[in-house]
């Protein structure tokens, strides 16, 4: 078995198999960088594309979807319901649509989708397509921000670390989780590669930086997809 990763911005990923291509989180086009949407046009023109997204913030969803995955051969659309509630503009017309809720259980179009609630806003989704399983964390992550008292931050790290351990027991081959360097840190992304232990951990939040810190790769033990600009892919073989 493989997939192939391709980092588009930000948590915008494309992630493609024998079966079908997934699109996560496509931002607003102020926050792409330039070929951006040229790129995904031609990553999913002729695939099954299924598009999803975490929530409904600007930086996670483009108003104009339509304008990038209608070259798919067919495309499906699975959204957290916050979307249709606070950007009812941004949900594409003609697509079948999936509107999923936190801590909720899916199936659809032939994959088993598994929600968690978000610390931040929206989901983060286990997927199950098959054998291939993977993670994608959304905003979901150990948001510990400087000054935060010792029992929000005590709160914030009990909650991060249950919902990592139920990514753990569901055994993704690949995951996507925040790294986010404005937190001291990282926003739990080694913790999350420490308890996942996923084959593939793919770091996320950049807000286009592509650097990462020289603790991700002495401390995770998973191969990482350490991408440094947009287009960057990695093919991996389980």
């Amino acid at each position: 078995m493989q997939c192939t990763v391709t980092y588009v911005h930000h948590n915008c990923f494309l992630l493609k198999t024998s079966s079908r291509t997934w699109l996560f989180d496509y931002p607003e086009d102020k926050f792409l960088p330039p070929g951006a949407a040229a790129l995904v046009r031609r990553a999913v023109a002729g695939d099954d594309l299924a598009v999803f997204v975490s929530h409904g913030h600007e930086d996670h969803l483009n108003g104009n979807l339509a304008s990038v995955i209608g070259t798919a051969a067919e495309a499906c659309l699975v959204l957290s319901d916050d979307i249709p509630e606070l950007r009812p503009e941004a949900v594409p017309g003609g697509y079948e649509t999936l509107v999923v809720e936190p801590d909720e259980r899916y199936e659809f179009r032939s994959m088993r989708i598994e929600t968690l609630m978000s610390n931040d806003l929206g989901v983060a989704f286990l997927v199950q397509d098959g054998e291939f399983r993977f993670y994608f964390g959304g905003d979901l992550a150990c948001w510990i921000w400087e000054g935060a008292s010792p029992r929000e931050a005590e709160f914030t790290r009990r909650f991060f670390t249950e919902a990592m351990e139920r990514v753990r027991d569901f055994g993704p081959q690949v995951a996507f989780c925040n790294v986010d360097r404005r937190l001291a840190n990282l926003a739990g992304g080694v913790d999350a590669c420490r308890i996942i232990a996923p084959p593939l951990f793919v770091p996320m939040h950049s807000f286009g930086v592509g650097s990462w810190p020289e603790s991700l790769s002495a401390e995770c033990g998973s191969d990482l997809f350490l991408y440094r600009e947009s287009g960057d892919a990695l093919e991996y073989h389980f």
